[in-house]
């Protein structure tokens, strides 16, 4: 009885949700996130350990397979402004539910489905903790660190418990424990994708708006702190002498960045061009204009120069 319960209040949070997301939509991620909430219900009802009618069930198997795809579409759309760094997490959760299609007929499939969704779980905690530190967006960063990774790490839990064979006979009371975690997870969900919704937005920004430290970083930029190999947010707000958060906000909220990152590739990439336009350069390898506009190897440079101009520093020098 407990564990309907559980299910239940989990269920009726995910609907409301639901609802108020699709009233009051979202800039990004509003579909992702109604069918991550529809496909959470589907496995919340096909798990429980109660008998449902053979279609009704059938049905919630679909809905409940899918999940690992809507956590991941969900997860890269709110995590990463950079489609490179969402490929491998689509593509493993694509993978894993195309397997687990394909267990029920052929049952030598089920180790592979159950290591591609270890493999899957530990992106989405790899994913979230190597983009933290250069996301801008506050609200972004308390998605990341607190429903994400607990997603992740109950995802991964599930799945080592699939793969070792030990759900095959599990103890009533697990089922509770089970729900009580998606509960969790649901309760978290829904206060990070509510907020906008019932907090107006004048409480939301706590930070006050700063135009000196815009002045501040502008200058700081004209000088050519973006040559600064490695250089992190912590390292520039140390540099300006003010609190990473602020530093943050203000490049967000009155810059209109949401990635460190892309803010300072913008300034080495703008030089970059302007190197290999100069035909007094034209003699210069594309690995020392990497080096002179901030960047360590010809990797990122590369990556980063297609990202914001479509093609590669080499293509770029030699275009017509």
């Amino acid at each position: 009885m407990a564990d309907l319960i559980l299910r239940g209040m989990a269920i009726g949070i995910i609907t409301l949700t639901i609802a108020v997301l699709v009233l009051n939509q979202r800039p990004r991620g509003t579909l992702s996130a109604v069918v991550l909430g529809l496909c959470t219900t589907c496995y919340l009802l096909v798990s429980a350990p109660v008998d449902l009618p053979i279609i009704l069930r059938q049905a919630l198997v679909i809905g409940a397979t899918l999940t690992p795809l809507a956590l991941a579409c969900m997860a890269s759309v709110q995590l990463s402004d950079e489609p490179p760094q969402r490929r491998p997490i689509l593509i493993l959760a694509a993978l894993t539910v195309a397997t687990a299609v394909l267990v029920p007929v052929l049952p030598k499939f089920a180790p592979i489905r159950g290591g591609l969704a270890i493999a899957l779980y530990l992106g989405l905690i790899v994913l979230a903790l190597i983009t933290d530190s250069d996301d801008l967006v506050t609200q972004r960063r308390r998605f990341r660190r607190g429903f994400l990774a607990a997603m992740g790490a109950l995802g991964l839990i599930v799945s080592i418990v699939e793969v070792s064979g030990l759900d095959a006979d599990l103890p009533i009371w697990v089922y509770p424990l089970q729900a009580s975690a998606i509960l969790v997870l649901v309760l978290l969900f829904s206060i990070w994708a509510l907020e906008p919704a019932w907090v107006p937005p004048a409480e939301r920004i706590r930070i006050k708006p700063r135009p000196d430290l815009v002045e501040k970083i502008e200058q700081s930029m004209r000088r050519g702190i973006w040559q600064r190999e490695g250089l992190t947010i912590g390292a520039f707000s140390e540099e300006l002498g003010v609190p990473e958060h602020q530093l943050r906000a203000t490049i967000n909220s009155q810059m209109g960045h949401r990635n460190f990152s892309t803010f300072i590739n913008t300034a080495r990439i703008k030089a970059a061009k302007s190197l290999l336009d100069d035909p007094q350069h034209e003699r210069t390898t594309i690995l020392e204009i990497a080096h002179e506009v901030g960047f360590a190897s010809l990797g990122p440079f590369n990556k980063a120069f297609r990202s914001q101009t479509g093609t590669n520093p080499r293509d770029y020098r030699n275009r017509d």
